[in-house]
């Protein structure tokens, strides 16, 4: 780790910033990659959340949240990424999705993420992965169309878990490495 002190410090002393404020610009950044990443489904948000708060505590120990809260939300972030997939899977299965259908909406959310515009296909790919694989099943489209409209309130449950998870965790990070580095 001495290695790791040293360099921060030449690093900084170049740019003419602390270990401490370049400790927080690093967490800052893996704070809004995760943020974004909430909405991708490629990239695991609430855990680059989670990996910036470990990062910071290790660079920066006396300036840090606790690992009490560290480890709370490490918890909650595996907690999240198994719901990610799940909420998705129940929301079609809740409509009587079949294993087509489940498969298709988790396609759907994949080929979402290549297709531009992103963020319209990243929330409608589901529904659309669900759809076509309900009616290769040999569903009606009425019945497909309501099993994609469940894969897709199921998608948008998901993000939505994300997003509330990531910034609860970085505010009580936050709270507790303000009142931490007060006491």
């Amino acid at each position: 780790m001495d290695w790791w002190s040293s360099f921060i410090t030449q690093a900084g002393d170049w740019w003419g910033a602390s270990q401490p404020l370049l400790a927080i610009m690093m967490l800052f950044g893996f704070f809004m990659t995760g943020l974004i990443g909430c909405i991708l489904p490629v990239v695991p948000g609430p855990v680059i959340v989670w990996t910036g708060m470990v990062i910071h505590k290790i660079w920066v120990p006396e300036s840090s949240a606790h690992w009490t809260l560290i480890l709370v939300a490490g918890v909650f972030v595996g907690f999240t990424s198994l719901l990610d997939y799940i909420l998705t899977i129940l929301g079609a299965k809740k409509n009587g999705a079949s294993r087509k259908g489940a498969i298709g909406a988790l396609i759907g959310g994949f080929v979402g993420f290549i297709i531009p515009p992103f963020l319209i296909w990243l929330i409608i790919g589901p529904f659309v992965g669900a759809l076509i694989g309900e009616l290769l099943d040999g569903q009606t489209l009425q019945r497909a169309s309501r099993i994609g409209w469940g894969s897709f309130l199921g998608t948008i449950a998901a993000y939505v878990s994300k997003l509330t998870i990531c910034f609860l965790i970085i505010a009580a990070f936050m709270v507790d490495t303000v009142f931490s580095s007060f006491s």
